[in-house]
């Protein structure tokens, strides 16, 4: 693709697919963004002019992108200054991780009390494509639908509190996770998760949840 210019701080790594709307626009451009934040693109930090200029997208699609980062403890904005993506410590990741958990064990309960009347093909996509990402070696995007498939567990779930509760953990979780970039079975413990809850049974969903956050909370963190 072609690079941008090389006064911006990091070459985009992919073009904006057509949009179809403000709002499409807006989501696709928050996934590339997210992407190349896991990648260590933006070691000199993001702006406005920056992003506008890299991925072709309009002002107020960028803006949209940066303040939703921002809510999510992704990027750190500072007056008169370019934003910065945060570096969550190892305490912040443990707290994060045990308020997922706590948050997460209540949204299989409630997704297994409603199992019958729920569709799962969403998740099942998600989960699909995230093998297919990782087994392809595109982590950051393998990492972002992992995310994706515990916010639309919680959509499924039906408490909208708690899905707006976990829309600031999970995306803070991947950020931590980029240390980590060699995790290409992370899709099984979903797809266990998925099948737990569309056979209603939330104790196994809740285990493997367990299970694969207190694997991650004994990971190295810088």
């Amino acid at each position: 693709m072609n690079s941008v210019a090389t006064s911006l701080p990091f070459t985009a790594r992919r073009a904006l697919v057509p949009p179809q709307g403000p709002a499409f626009c807006a989501e696709t451009l928050y996934a590339q963004v997210f992407e190349d934040i896991l990648d260590h693109q933006f070691a000199e930090g993001l702006s406005e002019e920056a992003l506008i200029r890299a991925y072709g997208a309009g002002r107020s699609q960028v803006r949209r992108v940066m303040s939703r980062l921002a809510r999510q403890q992704v990027i750190l904005t500072r007056p008169n200054q370019r934003a910065r993506v945060a570096e969550p410590d190892a305490e912040q990741i443990r707290q994060t991780l045990q308020a997922r958990q706590l948050a997460e064990t209540r949204v299989i309960e409630l997704a297994c009390a409603g199992a019958a009347g729920l569709t799962f093909a969403p998740l099942r996509t998600l989960v699909v494509r995230e093998r297919q990402n990782a087994e392809a070696g595109r982590q950051s995007t393998a990492t972002r639908l992992g995310g994706e498939f515990h916010l639309e567990l919680a959509r499924l779930a039906g408490n909208a509190p708690l899905a707006h509760f976990l829309g600031g953990l999970v995306p803070l979780t991947g950020l931590a996770l980029a240390q980590h970039p060699a995790r290409i079975g992370d899709w099984r413990v979903r797809e266990a998760i998925a099948n737990a809850v569309e056979n209603g049974d939330a104790g196994v969903g809740i285990e493997w949840l367990r299970e694969y956050l207190d694997r991650l909370a004994v990971l190295q963190w810088s």
